[in-house]
């Protein structure tokens, strides 16, 4: 039996042990290494060359040779603009990226040592860094599809009205969990539809087992929505696996290759037709919502769902290679707008459905 990948000695490349007694310029040079691949060459964000420039050391900032504009580690990236400590950006690129279900702002305030609002922020920073960094070109092969319902859970009343009360022995009453919002209206219940494209290469021939690109979108219901996404995100020819969702049949009409296991028989078909990957992404997410978010609203439900799917297909990466990946897509991603003085009251308006530029 394969050993699992987090049990191996060469996931773990490095760890927080090794922050420890990290000076703020020691954490600096490591990031912009990491940023330009180079110990003295950098690359200024106005005019583009790569040039060993003038180090302004008390600011820690870079003088162009070309241009004569200073900028920074952060300048033009997705921390744009920061005011905490190079060192606290570095651990909590590690903090982030060694939770594997996600980790709290309350928890990264803890560990930073610094205010809420600062780790809220952050941490969305890096959620909409993973989002807007997400590949764009369209899933193809073996494609795994499936939804799942969040948000709009419906509250226990305080007290049940006499003519409402069960029928039911008073020994069992306490059984009686209110579960998810059935109302289909309900103005916080959203569907999230992911899209998992999976390895079908033998491991002897580079293949990796289970999915590697995942993409999310969020919609209201499935019926008559999923179809236009499916057509949006997959490639014409792919080779769709769902469940038995009426949705799904006209799948075979319009170009694509369909094949179904009914979840209410058996969760894989004895032609080895299954939706496991789907599963398995519904299943970190779960357990984060449950156990370290506890409420996603619709409005940044999209955010949380691409740091899923980030760790989803970054799992067989280990630790060094997750925070390299992740600081690059912080280097790649724009000044945030909607965290861009988030505490003088800007926020996002509305509600995002679908990953930019997909």
């Amino acid at each position: 039996m394969a050993t699992y990948f987090w049990l191996k000695k060469e996931a773990l490349s490095t760890s927080m042990a090794d922050l420890d007694g990290l000076s703020e310029e020691q954490a600096h040079s490591f990031l912009a290494q990491m940023r330009w691949q180079s110990k003295d060459q950098r690359v200024c964000p106005d005019c583009a060359v790569q040039d060993k420039h003038y180090f302004r050391r008390t600011r820690m900032q870079w003088s162009c040779k070309h241009c004569f504009k200073t900028f920074s580690l952060t300048s033009g990236t997705a921390f744009h603009g920061h005011k905490v400590s190079y060192l606290t950006l570095l651990k909590a690129l590690f903090l982030f990226a060694m939770n594997q279900k996600g980790i709290s702002a309350l928890a990264l305030r803890r560990h930073l040592g610094v205010q809420y609002r600062t780790a809220y922020v952050l941490m969305h920073k890096l959620r909409e860094a993973l989002m807007v960094t997400t590949e764009i070109t369209p899933l193809s092969g073996h494609v795994e599809i499936d939804g799942g319902h969040f948000s709009g859970r419906k509250r226990k009343p305080r007290k049940v009205p006499e003519k409402e009360k069960p029928k039911l022995p008073k020994k069992y009453q306490h059984r009686d969990k209110v579960g998810p919002a059935e109302n289909p209206f309900h103005k916080n219940r959203r569907i999230i539809i992911v899209f998992r494209e999976c390895d079908t290469r033998p491991l002897d021939q580079g293949g990796r087992p289970g999915a590697i690109r995942t993409v999310t979108a969020i919609c209201n219901a499935e019926d008559g929505q999923v179809v236009p996404l499916i057509e949006r995100y997959v490639k014409k020819g792919s080779k769709i696996y769902t469940d038995e969702l009426p949705a799904y049949r006209k799948l075979q009409y319009i170009g694509f290759s369909h094949d179904t296991v009914n979840h209410s028989q058996e969760f894989s078909t004895d032609a080895g037709v299954n939706q496991n990957q789907a599963e398995s992404y519904f299943s970190r997410l779960r357990r984060a919502f449950i156990g370290i978010f506890h409420r996603i609203t619709p409005r940044y439900m999209l955010d949380y769902s691409c740091e899923m799917n980030w760790r989803e297909d970054m799992r067989r990466t280990d630790l060094l290679g997750q925070v390299t990946d992740l600081f690059a897509r912080v280097v790649k991603a724009p000044h945030s707008t909607d965290w861009r003085n988030y505490v003088r009251g800007n926020k996002r308006q509305g509600e995002l459905r679908t990953i930019p530029g997909l």
